[in-house]
């Protein structure tokens, strides 16, 4: 646009340089040329201005622009940044709430379990209890002395030396043999102090039954006819072996003592 005022600017200023000379004024012609030019170089540095005006005008503008977009980005990056770490930190609260409730639940059934299992205690606790409550094996001995010939019991050093009974795993027992040794007679009522100890006393009542077979076996054939015929039984803590020929008798008398 500037290129074309100038143009036609200076066509104008030739046209009139012509007319002047024409006129014979030339000191008019060079006046009016100086002023067309003066005037020109005004509108040309006017142009200037504000075509610089413009372009300062634009380049604020651009900056401005430039300048909110990177603010309205940061703020949207931060924006985004926060919702990620609210996200982030509900994941976390998620994470940590399953967590105690799978805590809770484990404790929970710990509990039940231990419950469970104290309970089971107890009620062990109780049937040892009440079998231990069971009477005296003295005490079930003195109801059957009637259904014996002439007996002796023997003390803890007996048993222990001859059947390896040992009398500290006892709650209570007796041992008792006849006086006359050609008889059979023996009753051994034993009552255990725990029932692990059960299996072991049976094992040796056992022994004491063989033992006392194989003495009469060849010498007195009636005698070991009864020592054949008798068995250890066993009745939760209580062991017992009777050989007699009584036994029906005398075991059915412990049975209904120690039920």
């Amino acid at each position: 646009m500037r290129k074309t005022i100038v143009a036609t600017t200076l066509a104008v200023i030739a046209a009139s340089a012509l007319m002047l000379n024409g006129c014979g004024k030339k000191a008019e012609a060079e006046a009016v040329t100086t002023a067309a030019v003066e005037t020109t170089a005004a509108e040309t540095t006017k142009e200037e201005t504000t075509t610089a005006e413009e372009t300062t005008t634009a380049a604020e503008e651009s900056s401005e622009e430039e300048t909110t977009a990177a603010a309205e980005e940061t703020t949207a990056a931060a924006e985004e940044s926060e919702e990620e770490s609210t996200e982030e930190s509900s994941e976390e609260e998620t994470t940590e709430e399953t967590t105690k409730e799978e805590t809770t639940a484990e404790e929970t059934t710990a509990e039940e379990t231990t419950a469970e299992e104290t309970t089971a205690e107890e009620t062990t606790a109780e049937e040892t209890k009440a079998q231990a409550a069971g009477p005296e094996p003295s005490a079930i001995y003195s109801q059957v002395t009637g259904l014996l010939p002439g007996m002796i019991t023997v003390d803890a050093n007996y048993i222990a030396n001859y059947y390896g009974i040992d009398a500290s795993q006892l709650e209570g027992y007796v041992f008792a043999m006849a006086e006359d040794v050609t008889k059979a007679d023996t009753v051994a009522i034993l009552k255990a102090k725990d029932a692990s100890s059960v299996a072991t006393l049976a094992g040796q009542l056992s022994a004491v039954q063989q033992q006392k077979a194989q003495e009469l076996q060849d010498y007195m054939p009636e005698q070991y006819q009864i020592v054949a015929a008798s068995a250890v039984k066993t009745v939760g803590n209580y062991v017992y072996l009777v050989m007699s020929s009584n036994a029906a008798a005398i075991e059915q008398t412990i049975a209904t003592n120690i039920g």
